[in-house]
């Protein structure tokens, strides 16, 4: 653990109780419980080095770094998300969340004292030392599939005489060992809820888990009941986690596709169907666009010294469509192509009517069931609309 001089210690101090009070007053802390464990675990003692993310600079911070350790604990109590590891691509694998996303996790997981408690994502081990802080160490379980994460996080813990379970394994499988829980809590988005969890919650516990296709994600919580099946609500809250890391559920985009599909010859036509569509009002008709198009990818693709495209790609069968993105009234016609064996701008104009149709529902107005045999996303309990899973 770094070592800080008083003067540091003060400020520190100072900096985690004005990211509490921030963190009160945008009511993503509400519950006196929770509060408390924010103001006995500050942030920094779990960020040691990181890197800002590109809208804040981009700048690397590290805490051994004495000559600027001020400027690393400023950096610490922003209320944003702290990237912390890189893989061999220099793709982000890992990352401290926002305070708001992990307060606002925290509080919608309902985990109050006598719960048990299973995280999907140790990271950097700031969740389960808030979670142990609250509710007892023999009470919290937390796996990562990184070892090199779980002996961190665990060094962290003991420092602060916190012990609860932390394991290497696959989150998606969860850990049977230590079921069955009263929560789960995924801090790693999912393209569908996994078959073991369902196994590994008690009747009547819950899941919360950000729910993530190609297009958009949203925060779900799902109760289970007897029989092995959920049923539960997307949240208002939009929160955005790094994907889960398993063999079991690969989430790898593949931009090469958009790369190829403004080369490729196809039929071309018009429309009116902005390419901005699927970044509009919050992403809201991105959510229902995915439950509509499984299996279809998204892109931006710029021709060296000519258009900008929008592409929608299907990895599975390769089909493509790409739209003339440039710049300009939004409601003129515009030049489509596609082709392979679906034709994925037909879909997105249908998706969109249908959309208009439900009253253009947002993922709060949708519900979510789970299955033995398998997800459906209800549109309202009015209609017969539901998709089925993965995104």
């Amino acid at each position: 653990m770094t070592r800080l001089g008083s003067h540091l210690e003060r400020l520190a101090g100072d900096l985690n109780h004005a990211l509490v009070e921030q963190l009160v007053d945008k009511r993503a802390l509400t519950t006196p419980g929770w509060r408390a464990a924010f103001e006995a675990l500050p942030r920094h003692l779990f960020a040691p080095r990181f890197t800002l993310p590109d809208n804040l600079g981009g700048e690397s911070h590290d805490a051994a770094d004495r000559g600027r350790q001020e400027d690393w604990l400023r950096a610490v109590y922003q209320d944003e998300a702290l990237l912390t590891d890189f893989d061999e691509r220099g793709i982000l694998v890992s990352s401290c969340s926002a305070p708001t996303v992990v307060a606002t996790m925290l509080e919608q997981s309902g985990a109050t004292e006598g719960d048990s408690v299973l995280e999907i994502g140790t990271g950097t081990g700031w969740t389960a030392a808030l979670l142990s802080r609250r509710l007892g160490s023999d009470a919290v379980t937390s796996v990562e599939v990184n070892p090199a994460y779980v002996a961190q996080a665990r060094q962290r813990l003991d420092d602060l005489g916190l012990a609860p379970t932390l394991a290497v394994a696959d989150g998606y499988l969860g850990y049977p060992q230590r079921a069955p829980y009263d929560r789960i809590i995924a801090t790693a988005s999912l393209r569908r809820v996994p078959p073991a969890w369902l196994g590994q919650v008690r009747p009547g516990g819950t899941i919360l888990t950000d729910l993530r296709g190609a297009f958009a994600g949203n925060l779900a919580r799902l109760t289970v009941g007897d029989d092995q099946s959920a049923h539960g609500e997307f949240l208002p809250t939009r929160l955005t986690f790094m994907p889960l890391r398993s063999p079991e559920q690969p989430f790898l985009l593949q931009p090469e596709l958009s790369s190829r599909a403004v080369h490729q010859a196809g039929e071309s036509r018009f429309t009116r169907l902005a390419p901005t569509v699927l970044r509009e009002r919050g992403r809201v008709f991105a959510f229902f666009a995915q439950l509509a198009m499984p299996g279809t990818e998204s892109g931006y693709v710029k021709v060296e010294g000519g258009t900008m495209y929008f592409c929608l790609t299907d990895p599975g069968t390769g089909a493509w469509a790409r739209a003339d993105a440039t710049l300009g009234d939004p409601a003129a016609d515009r030049q489509v192509t596609q082709g392979g064996d679906r034709r994925l701008w037909d879909e997105l104009e249908a998706a969109h009517m249908q959309w208009l149709q439900l009253g253009q529902p947002r993922p709060e107005d949708l519900s979510i069931v789970v299955t033995p045999d398998g997800e459906q996303v209800v549109a309202h309990p009015a209609t017969d609309t539901r998709w089925s899973l993965p995104l």
